[in-house]
């Protein structure tokens, strides 16, 4: 073998050394494909009702609001008929909610969130962010969801959840007497 060709070859075996071992540095034990990645602080539930995001916002009275995104995968409108609380321990808590039921349209994804007339719960007491909760789900056709949920402190991220149920509107005295004539 030549000498030239011996340099060729031990410059090549240098070069695909060097390729392999810098290409390499981005990879190892703490590459960021193999850490645990969480999206968001909520817990996830996939099935024929995908329940996203699900977690509780603590609000200043000691009460708490439930959070969350659910997609109706079935090929049929479903309404969230109620929603029960307990501490991971067993303890029910008192959970109020609005008195209209949140419809969830085949296909489409809803927030649960307190925002709107339907669909609102909020913990009256004994939810403490920093806890986790079981959260259970009832649908009007599809099988209940039960998931274990974050309880997190009210910060700017969560400032459009809302932190108390908007109260009914109360009727007016015009709107549920009739007017006469007083003056006679």
């Amino acid at each position: 073998m030549s000498t030239v060709r011996r340099r060729r070859l031990a410059a090549t075996a240098l070069a695909t050394t060097a390729l392999l071992t810098l290409g390499g540095c981005g990879t190892g034990f703490e590459a960021d494909t193999n850490r645990v990645y969480q999206a968001a602080v909520g817990a996830d539930h996939r099935g024929e009702i995908d329940v996203l995001n699900t977690l509780l916002v603590a609000n200043d009275d000691g009460s708490a609001t439930l959070a969350a995104s659910i997609v109706n995968n079935t090929d049929a409108e479903q309404k969230l008929a109620s929603v029960t609380i307990t501490t991971l321990d067993g303890k029910d808590l008192t959970v109020r909610s609005t008195e209209k039921a949140l419809k969830l349209p085949a296909g489409m994804l809803t927030p649960v969130d307190g925002t709107s007339d339907a669909g609102g719960f909020w913990v009256t007491e004994g939810a403490e962010a920093g806890d986790y909760v079981k959260v259970t789900l009832n649908f009007s056709e599809a099988a209940q969801v039960t998931i274990e949920a974050p309880v997190v402190a009210r910060t700017e991220e969560y400032a459009k959840i809302a932190s108390e149920p908007t109260p009914e509107p109360s009727a007016t005295p015009s709107e549920t007497e009739t007017t006469e004539d007083l003056t006679e």
